[in-house]
């Protein structure tokens, strides 16, 4: 969703990520510089691909006429120097008729078009090869959409790419998008790169719905001021307490069991936000049945 909504900003020429108007100081946003974009669709699909720009452009301001073109599930293999050829001067023709040239190209996901047996194996390197190739050829700059590893969730980003190595090898930034559970807040890294790396930033999602049939109208992040490790504890510390004293509040004494299991979230989180909230006051702790610990607020 960050990728589309910078693509579509990129094919606006307008600025990514802009400040909310009600933060201050207001921000315009990273500039852009207006290219056509071509978003190579392997994963989402064309009805939902086509909810989403109409969303995003919406916000953008985007009319029929904008450089944004998109292929849903095109006949392609990366790992094929013939069929990457063949889409390389099907997009430079089509590119040239449209008196354009020099596109923003995105692949949504990176693994899906590869097409290969293993993602893990070799075969990657000559899907790299391939697209680095077209990159050149269309004078292009492109950015590979990939899913994190599921069994690597820290560390450095290259070790969380699914795939093989020659991923990392061939590209030359890498930027992990991080966020906490149920939090509309995303944390962008990067965590790779050949030339001006770029510092950590932060993006919020915003987004209104259709109310009857739960579609999506319209969508877009905007920036947010990233914090440090300390104040992401404090700020999670805080709302956390803030949920506990509220249920407190509304059902009475509580036992340990039925509080968490009310609050949800990690436990070691939990045991944190109650346990300041019990050292500075703001619940109290008592011994129930068979000593059990039962919470309540004044």
């Amino acid at each position: 969703m960050v990728v589309l909504d910078l693509a579509m900003a990129v094919a606006m020429g307008k600025p990514f990520l802009p400040s909310t108007p009600r933060q201050t100081p207001i921000l315009s946003g990273r500039t852009t510089q207006q290219r056509p974009v071509v978003w190579l669709d392997v994963d989402t699909g064309e009805y939902l691909l086509e909810q989403r720009l109409v969303a995003v452009g919406s916000v953008y301001g985007a009319a029929i006429d904008t450089p944004f073109y998109y292929m849903s599930y095109p006949t392609v293999r990366g790992a094929s120097s013939k069929s990457m050829a063949a889409l390389t001067m099907f997009l430079e023709n089509a590119l040239s008729m449209a008196g354009m040239s020099s596109p923003l190209i995105v692949s949504d996901t990176l693994l899906r078009m590869a097409q290969v047996r293993d993602e893990n194996s070799s075969e990657m390197d000559t899907v790299m090869y391939n697209l680095r190739k077209m990159n050149e050829d269309l004078d292009a700059t492109m950015v590979l959409v990939s899913h994190a590893n599921k069994m690597n969730h820290s560390g450095r980003a290259g070790n969380a790419l699914r795939g093989h190595s020659s991923i990392e090898g061939g590209v030359d930034s890498v930027f992990r998008v991080k966020r906490e559970d149920n939090s509309d807040i995303i944390e962008i890294e990067n965590e790779k790169a050949r030339q001006k790396p770029v510092e950590t930033f932060s993006a919020r999602f915003t987004y209104t719905s259709d109310p009857v049939n739960d579609e999506l109208l319209s969508f877009r992040f905007y920036h947010v001021e990233t914090q440090t490790p300390a104040n992401k504890a404090q700020s999670r510390r805080e709302e956390l307490i803030d949920k506990i004293y509220d249920y407190l509040a509304t059902n009475g004494i509580t036992n340990y069991s039925t509080l968490f299991s009310a609050i949800k979230g990690k436990r070691v989180y939990f045991e944190d936000a109650l346990n300041e909230a019990i050292k500075n006051g703001t619940v109290k702790e008592t011994k129930g049945f068979k000593n059990a610990r039962e919470f309540f607020v004044q």
